[in-house]
């Protein structure tokens, strides 16, 4: 369970519906047609699965309920990576046949999905599968799955909102929708009016105190899994693109700190030395495009960068030092750690930040040393300096920066010692500037905070 603002996101999933001929707007009268409506769930139901699962546990034997569908008629079935985690027994149930043992085919690392396989002496009725890409804010959705264990259930709905970032992955591209989405639904098919997948059904937010469907859940655009289905059904294996840089979407306040008048595109955080950006992209710069697509948007470009062919080359506009360039970069292929492939992104807290000073930043600190190093698993010669206090609600800590994470620089500057900081930060300070950037390394990576900045007094 995940925790979101004010709000729990929890995987599960949910459903939609309306039918009407193609080529012309759905009318009230026809969203609430039986007839049409019963005619299009008999035909889609065969498809959609009950996944069951079993986990061993020092508790004992624990079930667990999901949903899946049919892609291939030799039986297999896509759901969530969620569903089966942990699972030593799964079972899958299509409606009007005898259960089915179900065994992982494929479980990705890039989202949260998984492939399984039943063997069956009979071919099973599999979907279509959609173009998520063409999906509207209210185009009328139907979602099938397994509730709450409850067995095949009906909800319907419309898509209320595109691309929504749940902290789920790096990718995030979600859509949300009011359909009725509960535990248990994870994995199932969100259908178009065509009776095409154009989404898997994997979340949902929920009110404090309630586990349950407030009308917002989301679904992975089916466009994104078939980019790893196709991979690895035809090959075995899923291979996605990189080019070793992790960025965050540059955010008011560091668009402030960075001396720029408004917020645009995303801030790099961290260059592989080793990778095909090296050399060419640095720390600090700002991106503001790769090919067609807007930097700002970072789980977009991760997608680009992924489908892009191991070897052709993507068009990074950039600015540095307040001009702008062009810089291309050859992607390479990813396969053994798909974390590198793009950085989880940050998300500036929405609360006004406390203010820190030259003299006060809010926080103390201490030099990388040897032991240092050794201490917090550092890699060798890694610079800056270390955070071993921070002030309760001072201005470090409301920005999240934590114990035994390290500053690699203030602004465009490297620092080492204590008072590198203090002088980097005096030196932005003078310039009358409201904030310093700091280079951050945590436990997920580099990231740049906008520390807000007054005059020592």
């Amino acid at each position: 369970m995940r925790l979101h603002r004010a709000t729990t996101i929890t995987l599960a999933v949910a459903a939609l519906l309306a039918t009407a001929p193609p080529g012309r707007p759905l009318r009230a009268e026809e969203a609430a047609a039986p007839s049409d409506l019963a005619a299009r769930v008999a035909a889609l139901m065969p498809s959609v699965a009950e996944i069951k699962t079993v986990a061993r546990t020092p508790q004992g034997r624990m079930f667990f309920d999901g949903s899946g569908f049919v892609i291939d008629p030799t039986g297999i079935i896509v759901t969530n990576r969620h569903v089966i985690a942990g699972a030593s027994e799964i079972t899958a149930i299509l409606p009007d046949r005898p259960p089915l043992a179900a065994r992982p085919l494929f479980i990705s690392d890039w989202l949260d999905l998984a492939l399984l396989k039943v063997d069956t002496a009979e071919k099973l009725p599999a979907v279509t599968l959609g173009d998520s890409d063409t999906v509207r804010v209210g185009d009328p959705v139907l979602l099938l799955g397994n509730p709450l264990g409850v067995g095949h259930s009906l909800s319907t709905g419309v898509i209320s909102a595109l691309n929504r970032d749940i902290g789920e992955t790096m990718f995030d591209h979600f859509f949300q929708t009011d359909a009725a989405l509960n535990h248990g639904n994870s994995g199932g098919p969100m259908f178009d009016m065509k009776g095409e997948v154009i989404g898997i059904n994997t979340g949902l937010t929920s009110s404090p105190g309630n586990t349950g469907s407030i009308g917002i859940g989301y679904a992975l655009p089916i466009n994104d899994a078939r980019f790893l289905i196709d991979q690895f059904l035809k090959t075995g294996v899923v291979h996605a693109g990189g080019i070793g840089v992790r960025a965050q979407r540059l955010s008011t306040q560091l668009a402030a700190a960075f001396g720029l008048a408004a917020p645009r595109g995303a801030i790099v955080t961290e260059v592989d030395p080793t990778g095909p950006a090296a050399g060419r992209i640095r720390n600090g710069d700002i991106l503001l495009r790769v090919n067609d697509q807007d930097a700002a948007d970072t789980r977009a470009v991760a997608r680009l960068v992924a489908a892009t062919t191991p070897g052709a080359q993507v068009q990074v506009q950039l600015l540095r030092g307040g001009s702008e360039l062009t810089v291309p970069v050859t992607v390479k292929q990813i396969t053994d750690n798909p974390m590198t492939v793009m950085a989880t992104m940050g998300h500036a807290p929405a609360e006004r930040m406390g203010f820190a000073t030259p003299s006060d930043p809010g926080m103390t600190l201490a030099p990388v040393t040897e032991a240092m190093r050794a201490k917090l698993g550092l890699r060798p010669g890694q610079t800056g300096v270390v955070v071993i206090g921070v002030t309760p609600s001072g201005a470090a800590a409301q920005h999240r920066i934590g114990v035994d994470e390290v500053i690699e620089a203030v602004g465009m500057t490297p620092v080492s010692t204590p008072a590198d900081v203090k002088k980097a930060l005096k030196a932005i300070s003078d310039q009358k500037r409201r904030y310093a950037p700091l280079l951050v390394l945590g436990q997920q990576g580099p990231r740049w905070v906008p520390l807000e900045l007054e005059a020592d007094r």
